[in-house]
């Protein structure tokens, strides 16, 4: 099977529900989600948010493989109005860019990791050196939560 159409496995679905259920007790709210078409990720997407039907989503080819560059311009081009931005996509490109972000080597970016920033105004100072990097989460941390 090819892997653009490879489902969410197992331990997928469980992690994307570890994470629905983080998101949803403490109350994180996205005005936008950027994600793949690839179609495990539009699984991960319909189990992590159960109110996405009111969400703008946005299917950007250029997720799937993308690099860090990609990824760091996509961004940077999205509305300012938009404050809490959800990105559903692939490694390697999803951990070398958390990792260009933060100055920081992160040993694994496993299915369903997720990180928060903040502390910027306009997403073109997304790469200007001045984000807060408020956590890091993996499943493992979630099946502790």
């Amino acid at each position: 099977m090819a892997d653009f159409h490879r489902p969410l496995s197992k331990r997928g679905i469980s992690n994307a529900l570890l994470l629905s259920k983080y998101i949803s007790q403490h109350q994180i709210i996205f005005d936008l989600i950027l994600l793949s078409p690839s179609e495990r990720t539009q699984a991960t997407l319909d189990l992590i948010i159960t109110e996405k039907e009111y969400l703008p989503k946005k299917i950007q080819e250029v997720i799937y493989h993308a690099e860090a560059p990609t990824l760091l311009e996509l961004i940077k081009d999205q509305d300012n109005l938009k404050k809490n931005i959800l990105v559903i996509g692939h490694n390697p490109g999803l951990h070398l860019f958390i990792e260009y972000l933060t100055k920081t080597s992160i040993k694994k970016f496993p299915t369903c990791g997720f990180v928060k920033f903040s502390n910027f105004d306009s997403w073109k100072d997304l790469d200007a050196n001045i984000l807060d990097f408020e956590f890091f989460l993996t499943p493992r941390d979630l099946t502790n939560d």
